[in-house]
């Protein structure tokens, strides 16, 4: 849920820029990135104007068991004359997100969270849900804050810590061999927090793995939407059977859970090859341009739990269901998942259907009374999510169709009361957007392609008056100074007050391992305050002696290089802003 209703007062400790002038609609003000991290992703913001998000790419890992083979295969020296340079790159390929290190058997030395959930009130806190004990490592998990309500309550989820164990087999020779291998305790947890309490959320199925939830919103009351693991998918327990072969002489040179480990992240970074391509897309795969299909070993089922104020689970959680059920002859998951949660109870999220060509597609869902409920069923339409909904029961969020023969993804709102479905304009015609947020008054905000005569086509944050007939999308660089030195190419979140939490790009001078004084781009939090700055839009593009804003010919497709090491969005299976 993104909607509230009391005025809120911006904190004046904040570490921020303001840059509100008698022409501008917003003041910008620059939330603080984490110590230690290089990007910072906005998720919610509250009445209060408080904010959640990841913080993203350590910049001081403790890295400590890399073999000489790994650093030469990335033409690294030694451990001990690390440039900066050469850090950023042994740490993005020991991310948990990757599944080894290519050129040397796939071999994972170490693992290393490079996501930490981020809390800011009047100050910002850097939240490790779920810290290492015993043999775990440091520096291991990953963890995610996506929605904050008004009683300043923060939900997400967060990956377990790993532990390095020694397997020990028999080879072709009679020979006793060793490996060692990371294993971890469960997939991910579902988390609450507030106060620096937290608490946990378990799954109804943990076989192999240990299982996964997530907490995606969670809305005044307490109540909390999600997803969690069901059941073992029929495609999966025969995979994970050919870990264990029967016949004895086969030579098993892996852990069973490290076995079923890769097939759940094979999974995971699946693509939906049934559909068309979406290149330059904010969900597709960088390098297959599909949208990700996000599959598990697991069935997940959307989830609502009822949390006490001290976090804890009250009474039996509320299994949601999918738009259809699953075939006799589909054998792999068939999953939902609730991504928003309003104060009448009424979430939204997606759910796995089938299409009528293309078979198994991931469309929006509303889910009432636990039923999950088709926004459309239009055959024209082959993906896509609800991401929000107000308190107006309005919800929000994109579908995907083919527009001048490429798949393009449109925003939309959704009457749930009336069932009236409404496609939302976009910058230009075939412009692809993509709707975060809703608040009570109606103001969509999202991001959107802003270029329609490139091949890699720009994307700015937008806002839009769902209301108000005949009303164009506003481009949120054109609402702030132009002398800003951003570009604000996501919104995330609106509340009621109507302050956004957006994601920009800014950049930034550092010294490089020569010395030499180098600028590279990074990702910023901003919260726009339209109450400290009363005006009207600008025309950026017309203004002389403009501050050209770094990035600008960002695409869909290059803000993987800062969302993720290949694709983020796989790793977050969250309110489809990351997951599709």
């Amino acid at each position: 849920m993104k909607t509230f209703t009391t005025k809120a007062v911006t904190a004046a400790i904040l570490s921020s820029l303001s840059l509100s002038a008698a022409a501008d609609l917003y003041q910008v003000e620059e939330i603080p990135t984490a110590d230690n991290f290089r990007h910072s992703f906005p998720r919610d913001i509250n009445a209060q104007n408080f904010v959640v998000g990841i913080s993203r790419l350590p910049t001081d890992v403790d890295i400590t068991k890399v073999s000489q083979r790994i650093l030469d295969n990335l033409e690294i020296d030694s451990l001990e004359s690390l440039t900066q340079e050469e850090r950023e790159i042994l740490i993005k390929a020991l991310a948990n997100e990757q599944l080894g290190i290519i050129g040397v058997e796939r071999e994972q030395p170490q693992r290393v969270g490079i996501n930490r959930a981020f809390y800011f009130d009047s100050a910002l806190q850097s939240v490790e849900p779920i810290p290492p004990t015993g043999e775990e490592w440091a520096d291991s998990s990953d963890s995610f804050f996506y929605s904050i309500n008004n009683a300043n309550s923060a939900v997400g989820y967060s990956t377990a810590p790993y532990e390095l164990v020694e397997y020990t087999y028999t080879d072709s020779d009679g020979a006793e061999q060793s490996r060692e291998y990371f294993i971890s305790d469960f997939i991910s947890r579902g988390v609450w927090f507030n106060n620096g309490e937290i608490t946990q959320v378990t799954p109804p199925e943990t076989e192999y793995l240990g299982g996964e939830t997530a907490l995606m919103d969670v809305n005044d009351s307490g109540l909390a939407a999600g997803y969690a693991s069901t059941a073992v998918s029929p495609r999966a327990e025969e995979r994970i059977a050919e870990c264990t072969p029967e016949d004895e002489e086969t030579i098993v040179t892996k852990p069973l859970q490290v076995c079923v480990w890769e097939i759940w992240f094979s999974l995971k970074n699946s693509t939906a090859g049934n559909i068309e391509p979406y290149t330059f897309s904010l969900y597709s795969r960088s390098n297959s341009g599909s949208f990700g299909a996000n599959r598990s070993i697991y069935d997940v089922r959307g989830f609502l739990w009822q949390l006490g104020a001290n976090g804890n689970v009250i009474g039996e959680p509320e299994r949601l269901g999918t738009l259809m059920p699953r075939k006799e002859d589909d054998k792999n998951d068939f999953s939902s998942y609730a991504y928003t949660v309003n104060n009448n109870g009424i979430a939204g999220g997606q759910s796995w259907t089938y299409h009528p060509d293309l078979d198994a597609v991931k469309m929006p869902a509303i889910f009432m009374n636990g039923d999950a409920l088709p926004i459309t069923e239009d055959p024209k339409y082959r993906w896509g999510s609800v991401n929000d909904i107000n308190d107006n029961n309005i919800a929000t969020g994109y579908l995907a169709e083919v527009i001048s023969s490429k798949l393009r993804t449109t925003s939309f709102v959704f009457d749930v009361n009336s069932k009236e479905l409404t496609m939302l304009p976009g910058f230009f015609t075939g412009s692809s957007t993509v709707a975060n947020a809703i608040n009570t008054n109606g103001i969509v905000v999202g991001t959107g392609e802003i270029e329609a005569s490139l091949s890699i086509r720009d994307r700015a944050a937008f806002m839009f008056d769902s209301t108000k007939e005949g009303a164009e999308f506003i481009n949120l660089n054109n609402a702030i100074s132009c002398e800003a030195p951003y570009n604000i190419i996501e919104a995330n979140s609106i509340n009621d007050s109507g302050v956004i939490v957006a994601t920009a790009l800014k950049p930034e001078e550092y010294t490089d391992s020569d010395g030499e004084t180098q600028t590279r781009d990074v990702v910023v939090t901003l919260k726009l305050d339209p109450s400290a700055a009363d005006g009207e839009l600008n025309d950026c593009t017309e203004q002389e002696n403009l501050v050209e804003r770094q990035g600008a010919s960002l695409g869909f497709g290059s803000l993987f290089g800062f969302i993720s090491l290949g694709a983020l969005i796989s790793v977050f299976r969250r309110k489809s802003k990351i997951n599709s």
